[in-house]
């Protein structure tokens, strides 16, 4: 099973987003599929501003993740690579990859985060995340091409 299909990858430039706005932009194709509800994106802001940056998981990446509420249906990834970075909170956390993870309970997003681990810790194709062009060649790290 491939990790990421190009219907749930994004591109923006970012400029001038706040890290709200990339969070949330990062959860519309989960949205427009119905897989989540904008209480899920709500909570994962709120919760983002009461414990800080943990959500920054390593240089240039933020994995948005909440608990998972009774709205999810499934779990999923999606994620948004902006070509500017955006800060969260402040400038010792700049991002250019924003992954939203949502699961619908404790356990079924173990898989997702495995897969991700094996992407992000491997540099040559974190570097091919950063530097894609297109959603085509950010689909093709997750498809293995």
């Amino acid at each position: 099973m491939v990790l990421l299909t190009k219907e749930y990858i994004q591109q923006t430039k970012g400029k001038d987003m706040s890290w709200q706005d990339a969070i949330t932009l990062s959860a519309k194709p989960l949205l427009a599929k119905k897989i989540i509800s904008n209480d899920y994106v709500n909570n994962v802001i709120t919760v983002y501003r009461e414990k800080g940056p943990y959500m920054n998981i390593g240089s240039q990446i933020v994995l948005a993740h909440a608990r998972p509420l009774p709205s999810t249906k499934q779990a999923c990834l999606a994620l948004l690579q902006t070509t500017e970075e955006i800060f969260l909170i402040n400038d010792k956390h700049p991002a250019r990859l924003w992954f939203f993870l949502a699961t619908p309970d404790a356990t079924s997003h173990v898989d997702i985060l495995q897969q991700l681990t094996a992407i992000l810790i491997d540099d040559s194709k974190l570097q091919q995340l950063l530097a894609a062009k297109s959603v085509d060649a950010l689909a093709n790290v997750f498809s293995g091409k």
